[in-house]
């Protein structure tokens, strides 16, 4: 069963609600994708496809406990789940500082997750968001990897004095959240370390197949589709 996917995005490319459509087909079909960026996004999934849910597998309840040990440690408390979404590399927010160390539009899937620190009584509390992005990428053997490729973190309030206190512990944090993540990474892969791909690709969502209209967020869930070598 092949199935041609239509996602016409709301809010932009891989961001926010999404309405999706699926048309299912008995032939096999090769695979394709229309040009990213736009508002639509039509994806020809062959049959042989596979399909990863990365918001399933990353947020577990032993992830979100492992992040929210790192967040206290820094003096701050985890106030969301974690959320996955397929991100341009043009769209990183570190881009800027080293624009050639991918394709423009290669995608990349962003963990993120929001938290919160409480302010002494003489500045306003503060609410952020800290993102771990991740390169997924198959190896000369066509062999798939998922490495840690930066992180980041924007935060409101903590004024008048607190916000650059606040900011020096996150970013004290960030190389232990890190290193927490690239920990969690192998279990990703550990599956199919020695199977070999020819193609992989971002779906947003949870990279249903099942025929028909479907609505879903893609800011805070995307799926790897992999087709076998």
């Amino acid at each position: 069963m092949s199935v041609t996917s239509t996602y016409s995005f709301i809010q932009g490319f891989f961001n926010g609600v999404f309405v999706g459509q699926n048309a299912v087909s008995a032939a096999d079909q090769l695979f394709t994708e229309s040009p990213p960026g736009s508002g639509v996004f039509v994806v020809h999934r062959p049959s042989g496809e596979n399909v990863v849910d990365l918001g399933k597998l990353i947020n577990t309840n032993a992830n979100v406990g492992m992040v929210a040990k790192q967040l206290i440690a820094a003096g701050a408390s985890l106030t969301s789940g974690l959320r996955v979404q397929g991100t341009p590399w043009i769209s990183v927010p570190y881009f800027i500082q080293s624009p050639a160390a991918h394709k423009p539009f290669d995608m990349l899937a962003k963990v993120n997750f929001d938290f919160h620190i409480e302010t002494p009584w003489f500045c306003s509390d503060i609410d952020g968001t800290i993102s771990v992005f991740l390169f997924v990428f198959l190896d000369s053997q066509k062999h798939l990897h998922v490495t840690v490729d930066g992180t980041w973190f924007s935060f409101e309030g903590g004024s008048p004095f607190c916000a650059g206190p606040a900011s020096d512990a996150l970013k004290a944090a960030m190389p232990a959240v890190r290193k927490e993540v690239q920990n969690l990474l192998p279990q990703l892969t550990s599956a199919i370390a020695n199977v070999k791909f020819s193609k992989t690709y971002f779906l947003p969502g949870n990279g249903t197949k099942t025929a028909g209209a479907f609505v879903q967020n893609a800011s805070s869930d995307a799926s790897l589709g992999l087709l076998l070598a």
